[in-house]
């Protein structure tokens, strides 16, 4: 989940004036043009005969799932996903977040046309560092992730990065999917629900795709399942500890006393992801709000989201959330509402 995490807002300041600086923004737009040079049409990659047998597979299966996405998903493809990249790691963003220590509210940056995003992503891992070691000298939870993906929203056609290729066939075809929802619905300023509703839209798409889809594979359906049940669960466990915690903040207790409470409560939760084999426990200690809404954001009213689909047959639940979505004040509750007619029915 972390590492496949989208950083949809992060490429997008390559291109939109005044954000964050003259530098950062040349730094990244130097960085996206030159994955964005590499692109090569997977037709033609593939018509080499001597191209590796496994990395075959993979290109063919994005060719495949950009045409599910365009087709029954009814998402907004264009040109991305119909050419690759080999970037040999560089493509890596490093996202920065932060948080406050006394309360679950995350540090947001502003930028044009997304609206306020609680991250900032860097190429360079150095000056991610240096970012981060900013923000904790202010007395900030600060976390620095690594994304594998990006989405620039449509702007320009995003290609297939080689980093994703390797992946296994679940989680790659969850990725491109969820990148093409970004493309497809972007709400400003509405984090947590673009991103879990790109992962709704991801892991909900790659099982329609392998189970009742083009590419239908008993094997591969059982484990796109496994993953969107496992990330569910994850989710609500995340819920039920940010709950305990705006609780604790809001009884304002002393430093030492809020440090305790939030260890204790931390554990617990850890504990209980171990327990039900929905992820490791040790990726929430040390206790962390920044790392807490940095998984929250992909995380949130998974459920919901899943109320609206009942069966494989996504692209009507799709077409919904984006028409419900995009007129909303608060798409997040035009959401929960949604759902609760639906499980009503």
């Amino acid at each position: 989940m972390r590492r496949r995490a989208a950083c949809a807002a992060l490429l997008l300041a390559t291109v939109a004036a005044g954000c964050g600086g003259v530098g950062y923004v040349a730094r990244a737009g130097w960085s996206e043009a030159r994955i964005l040079w590499r692109r090569e049409p997977i037709a033609d990659v593939l018509a080499r005969p001597e191209l590796d047998p496994s990395l075959r597979e993979r290109l063919a299966l994005a060719l495949a799932v950009r045409e599910f996405a365009a087709g029954p998903l009814g998402l907004r493809v264009g040109d991305s996903y119909s050419t690759f990249a080999e970037v040999d790691g560089e493509a890596t963003v490093h996202v920065v977040s932060a948080a406050h220590r006394d309360r679950l509210t995350p540090y947001t940056w502003w930028y044009p046309i997304v609206g306020s995003v609680p991250y900032r992503g860097f190429f360079a891992r150095g000056a991610a560092e240096a970012a981060a070691q900013a923000l904790q000298a202010r007395d900030l939870d600060v976390d620095v992730r690594p994304a594998i993906a990006f989405s620039t929203l449509g702007w320009f056609a995003d290609p297939l990065l080689s980093s994703v290729a390797v992946e296994q066939p679940e989680p790659m075809a969850e990725t491109i999917l969820h990148e093409l929802f970004h493309a497809t619905l972007y709400v400003p300023g509405a984090t947590a629900f673009n991103e879990s509703a790109a992962t709704f839209a991801g892991q909900r798409g790659a099982a329609a795709f392998f189970c009742a889809g083009p590419g239908r594979n008993a094997d591969h359906c059982a484990e796109a399942r496994r993953r969107w049940d496992t990330t569910r669960a994850r989710g609500r466990v995340l819920a039920r500890l940010a709950g305990r915690l705006r609780a604790l903040y809001a009884s304002r207790p002393d430093a030492r006393r809020r440090e305790q409470v939030r260890a204790r409560l931390t554990r617990a939760a850890g504990r209980a992801l171990a327990r039900r084999r929905i992820g490791g426990g040790g990726e929430l200690w040390p206790p962390n709000n920044a790392r807490l809404l940095g998984e929250l954001i992909y995380v949130t009213d998974l459920d919901a989201f899943d109320a609206l689909a009942p069966t494989d047959d996504l692209g009507p639940a799709l077409a919904l959330l984006v028409r419900t979505a995009g007129d909303a004040a608060d798409p997040g509750a035009a959401v929960r509402a949604l759902a609760s007619r639906q499980e009503g029915r």
